[in-house]
């Protein structure tokens, strides 16, 4: 995992990134305020999760939270929050049904596997669309300040927008498997 994780951070540092992945887009929300005053906000995220190689060869990769984190600052972005991972699913254009695996969760063979179902599932739609349903996103939460070295995940959203995960802390900072996804949002908001 180590080993494979440095890699992949020097080849996204490295720019070895689908151009379509480059053009961030922008979700606007609302919401009133305690005093009943609207407030209006937009912020980029990515059109999709974290890749490595071109339009026509890519794969999507599972990050653990130490490496998507230093991919994340490098960028000048951040990580998602809970509510985020909500807006995102609710603005998006391309909406996938989550397609579970059971066996080998951990193992890059995995990974590719159900990047490929992905694949499949979206074939005839644009890239670089606003995708959403398709992995679990790894978050950021002030429960991380009370159950350190963990890993908080959220959300793949069934096509109700119900999320098949609801946030939790539960596992480790160092696993990470397939369904795991890195969405990356820039840290400007307007």
């Amino acid at each position: 995992r180590e080993e494979r994780e440095a890699v992949l951070m020097a080849e996204i540092k490295a720019g070895n990134v689908p151009d379509f992945s480059r053009k961030f887009l922008t979700v606007r929300v609302s919401g009133i305020d305690a005093k009943g005053k609207l407030h209006v906000a937009s912020y980029q995220v990515s059109p999709d999760y974290l890749a490595v190689g071109t339009n026509t060869d890519f794969v999507r990769v599972p990050l653990t939270p130490m490496a998507a984190q230093p991919i994340a600052d490098f960028l000048q972005c951040s990580l998602p929050t809970r509510k985020m991972v909500d807006q995102i699913y609710k603005q998006a254009d391309v909406k996938l049904e989550p397609k579970p695996l059971t066996v080998d969760r951990d193992a890059l063979k995995t990974f590719v596997q159900h990047h490929s179902i992905i694949e499949k599932q979206r074939k005839g739609r644009r890239l670089g669309s606003l995708v959403a349903g398709i992995k679990k996103d790894v978050v950021i939460t002030n429960l991380l300040q009370q159950r350190t070295h963990r890993v908080a995940i959220y959300g793949w959203h069934l096509l109700t927008g119900v999320p098949i995960q609801p946030l939790t802390t539960v596992h480790v900072d160092w696993y990470v498997d397939y369904s795991h996804g890195i969405r990356l949002v820039k840290r400007k908001m307007i």
